[in-house]
């Protein structure tokens, strides 16, 4: 049974993103896949854990090289760096996963030469940047097997971080506390106004003085993942009800809009990978920029 190894330069590059993508497509393709995380780091139970949330994909808590299971047609194997080794077995493939801009020339030159990859995934690709990261790749003696955009959903952080950087209060909908919205945005002026702006962003993370009740109401009729409430308690409780009975999160801060904003802005780039909707973006994102689908790893 063949073995797809996903390893990395760094840690932070996006191995996760390409294993949970990688894996969802051999089983699209109607292939049996089991899903591994080796036991070989400090988010490795949690990487594991996403990896099980896969439809159809057979997972499992983070295990040593030892005790990966061969009962399916693909066996995708998510391994740091130096753990990447002591799983590949002959005819097995690997991808070595790269995050565009931050492993120098000479970090991923020895990557490349130690793990002799058949491709390397570049993650966090800028717009127009596939042809220059595809020649950087090859003059280091590797191989790109795909660019993969830089996604602001993946980027962004998950709810329960948002409230511990504005040091708030979180109420409402706990399944959605580790989730993340694409976009951060700041409620307008008015509320008029707001209707055509909020549904611009139809996944989003409103935030909003806590005395324009006007503008929380309004932010709540386009279905955000999370209504953050600055300067304090809502002027109604109404909001903290609908909290309780409708699928969105309410943070409420005592830290004023501008305060808050910053606090939440260092987090982006830097948020765990977990949650359904990073899932779900994920695995599009590998299935739009993976050659020919799962037919490229056969």
């Amino acid at each position: 049974m063949p073995r797809l190894i996903i390893t990395s330069t760094l840690d932070g590059d996006g191995k996760s993103v390409v294993a949970a993508g990688a894996a969802s497509l051999l089983r699209a393709s109607g292939a049996t896949v089991r899903a591994v995380r080796l036991d070989d780091g400090e988010s490795a139970e949690a990487d594991a854990a996403q990896l099980g949330r896969l439809q159809g994909v057979r997972g499992g808590p983070a295990v040593d090289a030892g005790g990966v299971q061969d009962d399916a047609d693909w066996i995708v194997v998510e391994a740091g760096a130096e753990s990447a080794g002591a799983v590949r077995r002959d005819g097995d493939r690997l991808l070595l996963v790269a995050r565009s801009g931050e492993a120098d020339d000479g970090t991923l030159s020895r990557a490349i030469s130690e793990h002799a990859p058949d491709g390397v995934v570049v993650t966090c690709v800028p717009e127009r940047g596939e042809q220059a990261v595809r020649e950087r790749v090859s003059s280091l003696g590797g191989s790109l097997f795909a660019a993969i955009p830089l996604d602001r959903h993946l980027a962004a952080p998950v709810v329960r971080q948002i409230a511990d950087a504005v040091d708030g209060d979180l109420s409402g909908d706990e399944s959605l506390f580790g989730e993340a919205s694409r976009d951060l945005v700041v409620g307008p002026v008015s509320a008029h106004e707001g209707m055509d702006y909020f549904r611009k962003y139809p996944d989003k993370t409103v935030v909003s003085r806590h005395d324009r009740i006007d503008i929380a109401l309004g932010a709540l009729d386009y279905e955000p993942l999370c209504l953050v409430l600055c300067g304090g308690e809502p002027t109604l409780p109404y909001v903290a009800q609908r909290a309780e009975s409708e699928s969105f999160a309410l943070i409420v801060t005592g830290r004023s809009t501008a305060e808050a904003v910053d606090a939440v802005g260092p987090l982006y780039g830097a948020a765990p990978f977990s949650g359904e909707r990073k899932l779900a973006a994920a695995v599009a994102l590998v299935g739009e920029s993976t050659p020919d689908g799962a037919l490229a790893f056969a």
